[in-house]
């Protein structure tokens, strides 16, 4: 059977063909952009609620008053297990873990890396004129601290912006106007501006810096998204790369036994990166489904 093309999916069998052959999404960047984009809004918890609502509507016009109950029960106590924290928490954790914050010798470091994330708002902060930063800022600051510890290697701030439909300032501007604001120089500081996702992140930093071998280079992002950053950049082609995890979402213990607000978020970022692990490793975008520490 000759592949279906990626822009010709439009019903549920062309999807299948996708599905069968998945380096069809890995030749066609906008769909793969599109598509994650798209999947995310069926990740979020708050959603999945409603979702069984729909389904439990569905079920009672077509008389399958058991589904129907089961569905009412599940989205009544999906909530309150999400916000059971022992319930919601320890997978996020096991993410987190899988790589410890590293102990800098003294052999050189060629360059450090800082991954898009961590602006807030693009649009909010062209109207206020006041560049946002988000739940991920620690990417920005450690990134920093690294740069006055490495002074004379580059840093570089990979992303242009991770929105479908972007408006006002994008991650470049925001950090532009951040690092003025701090009086920070921008001597040794690059911008890749292009990546809109981990593994555009990856190829484009790459295709900018020219990483030789054995060259080690400093990877700054969340401790939940380091997994995926480094299965990413592996596939890319990077070799020594040193992973460098911050923005961590979870402590040693929890912090708390029930919080709706602080099990919500720890679903929202569970699904979003075991989907992305997955996928990633389905479409060759990784080498490895859970990346981890090497022996």
């Amino acid at each position: 059977m000759e592949p279906a093309r990626v822009g010709s999916v439009g019903n549920g069998r062309r999807l299948i063909e996708v599905l069968r052959y998945p380096e069809l999404i890995v030749k066609n960047t906008i769909m793969f952009f599109v598509l994650s984009k798209t999947l995310s809004l069926v990740l979020e918890p708050l959603v999945h609620p409603f979702l069984l609502l729909i389904i439990a509507l569905l079920a009672k016009w077509r008389k399958r008053h058991r589904l129907q109950r089961a569905c009412v029960v599940f989205a009544v106590s999906l909530p309150l297990f999400y916000g059971f924290l022992p319930f919601s928490q320890p997978a996020l954790m096991l993410l987190e873990n899988r790589f410890p914050i590293p102990n800098l010798d003294d052999r050189p470091i060629d360059g450090v890396i800082v991954l898009g994330g961590h602006t807030g708002s693009g649009l909010i902060s062209q109207q206020r004129g006041q560049p946002q930063q988000s739940s991920s800022a620690e990417r920005l600051t450690i990134g920093l601290k690294l740069h006055r510890q490495f002074p004379n290697v580059p840093l570089v701030f990979s992303g242009f912006s991770g929105e479908l439909f972007r408006r006002g300032w994008s991650e470049p501007d925001i950090i532009r106007k951040l690092l003025s604001i701090l009086n920070v120089s921008n001597e040794q500081i690059l911008f890749e501006q292009k990546s809109r996702n981990t593994y555009e992140n990856a190829v484009n930093s790459r295709q900018l810096l020219l990483p030789q071998a054995g060259s080690r280079w400093i990877l700054v992002t969340s401790a939940a998204h380091m997994p995926r950053s480094i299965g990413s950049f592996e596939a890319a082609g990077w070799t020594g790369i040193i992973p460098y995890p911050v923005d961590y979402k979870t402590g040693i213990e929890f912090e708390k036994l029930f919080s709706l607000q602080l099990g919500f978020d720890s679903m929202r970022r569970l699904f979003h990166e075991i989907a992305g692990l997955v996928i990633y490793r389905l479409t060759g975008r990784s080498n490895n489904l859970l990346p981890g520490v090497k022996d």
